[in-house]
């Protein structure tokens, strides 16, 4: 692809509803959030902790790019740290052409073996992503992860903690709060092992999505949707081996955030080309494509872009649709999706 076309893509407006903070931190954050904390992190040689922070070739499967995180999430261990992180990721989203987005984050995952808890942790993405709207023309929302291998009193602590900045405006950013996320290994639990706190969070007036059918078979998107009836779901990539649930997709109005770059890297596809977004987008499915993990994996929006251009033969027209739905299918407020639409759609 030509700079000139590259440039475009950039400059085309995005909406991104699947993007996980934490794995999008900067090789230079890393190195310097390390220093300061004196954290057990060897960051000395540049090439060596890219290799171990970011992943670039395809992997065995999904638990071994979760693998991955484990060195990531030991940077995230301060208000300070959580609050820059936070803030990078807006101004990241923001040089890449986008003009609203949804940042996920586990509140849980992230405290582990940490001495910070639930309140700091929002806070910090809180007054981060409030600094990253303050500065640059960017729509921001958030979704909080509860992730399926951690233990149940946990995900459901830090639920809690959650809706109780959602209900009570512990904070003037509270209402940027706008979703649930269950994420994590799917064949390690059943999707009604996670039901009360679904309908917990659908109560506080979050949106609902799950990641499904990234390392489980369509079954489980079935599954999924009939147990917890989400808004969206997170890849979904193998419900196009059943026909049957590709169309309850379609019944529900159910958008799937697709990634492409990081499905192959998971190896839920084999290769970029035999991803099956044009087949969903083709057969009707509302799609919207998204990054996952940038900085983890070495990419931006614009990087998929490009992809969805090369191997799918979308065209302008095709990421207009697929932003348009994006927008219908946002957490956040319907006037706010309004007024990006009519700002940068039109």
């Amino acid at each position: 692809m030509s700079t000139y076309q590259h440039s475009l893509l950039r400059k085309m407006p995005k909406v991104e509803l699947h993007r996980h903070l934490d794995g999008s931190i900067r090789q230079g954050t890393i190195v310097d959030i390390v220093k300061r904390h004196k954290l057990d992190i060897d960051v000395s040689d540049r090439a060596r902790l890219k290799k171990h922070s970011t992943i670039t070739e395809p992997m065995q499967d999904l638990a071994a790019v979760l693998n991955v995180f484990e060195t990531i999430q030991k940077v995230s261990c301060s208000y300070e740290a959580i609050k820059r992180i936070a803030f990078e990721n807006v101004e990241d989203a923001w040089m890449d052409g986008i003009k609203l987005i949804e940042l996920r984050f586990s509140p849980a995952f992230i405290a582990r073996e940490k001495d910070i808890g639930n309140d700091e942790i929002i806070e910090g993405v809180l007054d981060g992503i409030a600094q990253g709207m303050g500065k640059y023309d960017i729509q921001v929302g958030l979704i909080t992860i509860v992730s399926r291998t951690l233990d149940h009193h946990v995900n459901e602590q830090s639920t809690m903690d959650v809706i109780a900045y959602v209900e009570k405006g512990h904070h003037q950013m509270a209402d940027r709060i706008v979703g649930f996320d269950l994420a994590d290994r799917e064949n390690t639990s059943d999707p009604s092992d996670f039901g009360e706190l679904v309908e917990l969070s659908r109560q506080a007036g979050l949106g609902i999505t799950v990641h499904s059918g990234e390392d489980s078979d369509a079954s489980a998107v079935q599954r999924t949707l009939t147990l917890l009836n989400p808004d969206r779901i997170g890849h979904g990539v193998n419900a196009w081996q059943d026909g049957d649930v590709v169309e309850m997709l379609k019944e529900r109005d159910v958008l799937l955030e697709l990634c492409p770059t990081s499905n192959w890297l998971t190896q839920c596809v084999p290769v970029l080309a035999e991803h099956p977004l044009p087949d969903f987008y083709q057969a009707g499915v509302k799609v919207c494509i998204n990054s996952d993990d940038p900085q983890l994996m070495d990419i931006d929006l614009t990087h998929e872009y490009e992809i969805a251009q090369r191997y799918y033969g979308f065209t302008h027209e095709d990421f207009k649709k697929t932003n348009l739905d994006a927008l219908k299918k946002t957490f956040l407020p319907q006037e706010i999706g309004v007024h990006v639409k009519e700002k940068f759609f039109s």
